[in-house]
């Protein structure tokens, strides 16, 4: 069978019915809309963990691997260390200290646009290679001498195929937004009131915080140059793997949930349909929920070094960074490229360095990905609705 929530076509008997044409731009427009409603309901719900995150991400201090021996001196290094160490909690602290409530959504206005960008251009995409690669690969079976007529053959994209178009999604999207997401980075790591404290009152000099996004891209260019805007595109092309493991496991544990779902509606004919209707509703979010969550899980845990590493590239030169104390200080960091970075955070920190932050992305990553995806399903079910 075919919902709106079953984007896979099915190949009618071409004895009866012939195939239906590619999906015009305006059918995509669902698709899209329903993308950048996920991600913007996301973004904000979750927000103030994402800030945290990328701002442990960018910390330099010391994260070593607990030495295998245990003599005094490494014991008592090892707990220094510890002790040493920005956590999540002391960044919370740190922020609300000196910046108050506002500081915890810095940077919020480019998150959303990103948002929007990246789900409604990304859902746009996969939909739309999806719907054409069904439709040609239905066309082909059609034509094949031994199909046999009078069955009805359901034409799928298997594992790979669904990888491939997630990804050339992915791919066309950094392009378009690695600006956006640059300048969310580098406005998450800025702190105005403390920046302006140490300029008006102790007159340190340093460079001006970026007052908005358009204030953010015309000095990022003054500076910088064009090149400015896209530091941090190889890992984030690198990135594209993320959502599309994301995708073919929710692809995969979406296909599944479908053939439950109809093996239980069968089995329950003697419920009243009004009844049947609420419940089936109900079973599909919650299993779009579990499915968006545990294939975001999967795939942010085999590439968040990656992110650690596009965080450090497109961090601004000279930043506020906060204490263990809860104080602030000025630092001034260059990465010259991916390598760069990934010796040394290898040299510095160890291979904890490479997971910083990891605890706020762990749990913002599972209710954001069920956030998407719930809204982005529900969206489409009521689009879909109107249309018909």
């Amino acid at each position: 069978f075919c919902t709106a929530n079953n984007p896979t076509m099915v190949a009618s008997s071409p004895t009866t019915t012939t195939n239906k044409p590619p999906a015009s731009s305006k059918s995509k427009i669902p698709s899209l809309l329903a993308g950048i409603s996920g991600g913007a309901t996301s973004t904000v719900l979750l927000y103030p963990l994402d800030l945290i995150k990328v701002r442990l991400q960018v910390n330099e201090g010391e994260v070593q691997n607990k030495h295998t021996t245990t003599t005094p001196n490494t014991q008592e290094s090892w707990q220094r260390q510890r002790k040493n160490r920005m956590t999540f909690v002391r960044t919370f602290r740190g922020l609300i200290k000196h910046e108050g409530i506002a500081g915890i959504y810095q940077g919020l206005t480019p998150a959303l646009v990103g948002s929007a960008a990246s789900w409604g251009g990304y859902f746009f995409l996969y939909d739309t290679m999806k719907s054409e690669w069904t439709t040609y690969k239905a066309q082909q079976q059609q034509q094949q001498p031994n199909q046999h007529k009078t069955t009805t053959t359901k034409v799928t994209m298997s594992p790979l195929e669904n990888f491939g178009a997630a990804c050339v999604s992915g791919a066309i999207m950094v392009f378009f937004t690695n600006p956006i997401w640059l300048i969310k980075t580098r406005m998450q790591l800025q702190m105005k009131s403390a920046q302006t404290a140490l300029r008006e009152d102790q007159k340190i000099q340093m460079k001006k915080p970026y007052k908005s996004m358009a204030d953010a891209a015309k000095t990022i260019v003054k500076e910088e140059g064009i090149q400015g805007l896209y530091r941090g595109t190889v890992p984030a092309l690198m990135l594209v793997s993320h959502g599309g493991v994301q995708f073919v496991a929710y692809e995969f544990l979406k296909e599944r949930f479908h053939v439950t779902v109809e093996n239980h509606r069968r089995n329950n004919n003697s419920v009243s349909t009004e009844y049947a209707s609420v419940l089936e509703r109900f079973h599909k979010s919650i299993g779009y929920l579990s499915m968006g969550a545990i294939s975001k899980v999967i795939a942010t845990t085999v590439t968040y070094p990656i992110q650690v590493v596009k965080a450090r590239l497109q961090q601004r030169s000279e930043s506020i960074e906060l204490t263990t104390s809860g104080e602030v200080k000025i630092v001034h960091r260059k990465y010259t490229g991916v390598r760069d970075v990934i010796t040394k955070v290898w040299q510095r920190e160890g291979i904890l360095g490479f997971f910083k932050g990891c605890i706020p992305n762990a749990i913002r990553v599972a209710p954001g990905a069920a956030i998407t995806f719930v809204t982005y399903e529900t969206v489409m079910d009521l689009l879909k609705l109107e249309e018909s």
